[in-house]
């Protein structure tokens, strides 16, 4: 059908088209499709492409048999590749005659910004609000670095206080810093988190994040196709990095957001037009929710006064603290404090309980 996208085999695109061979052209039912469409041309035209050079033909050949799977979700690398170059089912949710461009396919995706960046091409211009900076590339994966673009610091309002059981847990004190999402915090009390600690911002708060984003209804489609496809590339990258980079990375988030708190400084001036950038349209809508959003935390936060923000910097300094003493007697091999033992019975030590029967005994020696 016009406006169907297909594949091709790149060295038969310049024969004739009464010359190209069967099988060197193809078109996927949807996304999900494009994996098995690959795979067939691989294994039925590229063994007898006439198009291919000698040199690569015997590359190819070399390379038969070789990793023949490959490892991890090898179909759900090609969905999220195609996604990110904007490609999608037509209609939405497979199953109908194709898949077509939803964007224009020559305009670099976030993933390819981050790439451009990488080589020097381009630059990115961030934001005293930001949590993340220029000199944190290479620190951290592709997938973290626009994942935590697409967050701002926050604090926390009456509103975001849950109730019910295991509220004590969730709940904290008005003011207490956080992050949330910056598609949609300024239209609903969902996409905010407030980490108690540099570990729970590690382990938990950043798989929350993720989790949040694919389901954003806010958040522009090419960042979340670029999200799910930069996941597949982490898995190289992280090879690279060292083993505690995680925990490196987002132990300095922790500290900006906590402890130097350069953003709070802009929270009541002009709002951060730099962050903005990483925003894909609706930027005048993006302003009005920074605008709205400011107002409501000036209304929740009238009583808080800079002892409290003193207080909250000196627990979070204590926190940090502790996380790096256990981090410290952990690397020298010991297990800690420990919690205490529970109080021996009265005759542990002694031997089994006497029972009955030896009552009655010494009572018939006697």
């Amino acid at each position: 059908a016009v406006g169907q996208v297909g594949i091709r085999c790149v060295f038969c695109k310049t024969l004739p088209r009464a010359e190209m061979p069967p099988g060197c052209m193809s078109f996927p039912d949807s996304l999900a499709s494009i994996h098995t469409k690959v795979s067939d041309m691989i294994r039925l035209h590229y063994p007898s492409c006439p198009g291919m050079p000698d040199d690569v033909k015997s590359t190819f050949r070399s390379l038969r048999g070789f990793g023949a799977k490959a490892d991890g979700d090898a179909q759900q690398y090609w969905v999220d590749a195609a996604r990110d170059i904007g490609l999608g089912d037509h209609p939405p949710g497979g199953h109908g005659w194709g898949i077509s461009f939803r964007r224009d396919a020559l305009q670099p995706s976030p993933a390819d910004n981050l790439d451009r960046e990488s080589a020097g091409a381009t630059t990115f211009q961030f934001g005293k609000s930001s949590l993340v900076r220029a000199d944190d590339k290479g620190m951290c994966t592709d997938h973290v670095m626009l994942l935590l673009r697409q967050i701002k610091p926050c604090r926390f309002k009456k509103s975001d206080r849950r109730g019910g059981p295991g509220a004590r847990g969730r709940d904290r004190v008005i003011g207490f810093p956080g992050v949330c999402c910056r598609h949609c915090s300024s239209k609903n009390s969902f996409g905010r988190y407030f980490p108690v600690s540099a570990k729970n911002l590690t382990d938990n708060t950043a798989n929350s994040l993720q989790a949040h984003m694919a389901s954003c209804t806010r958040c522009p489609e090419p960042i979340k196709a670029s999200l799910a496809y930069l996941i597949h590339r982490a898995s190289l990258q992280k090879a690279e990095l060292s083993g505690s980079w995680k925990k490196t990375f987002f132990k300095r988030v922790w500290e900006r957001l906590h402890l130097e708190r350069a953003w709070s400084k802009t929270e009541d001036g002009e709002p951060d037009d730099n962050d903005n950038g990483s925003i894909s349209g609706g930027d005048t809508e993006a302003l009005d929710d920074n605008k709205a959003e400011n107002n409501d935390s000036d209304s929740d936060e009238e009583d808080l006064g800079d002892d409290m923000a003193d207080l909250i910097k000196a627990a979070a300094v204590w926190l940090s603290e502790q996380d790096a003493t256990t981090d410290s007697s952990r690397s020298r091999g010991g297990r800690g404090r420990g919690l205490p033992g529970k109080r021996p019975l009265p005759f542990a030590g002694r031997g089994r309980l006497p029972s009955v029967a030896d009552k009655r005994r010494k009572i018939t020696s006697d």
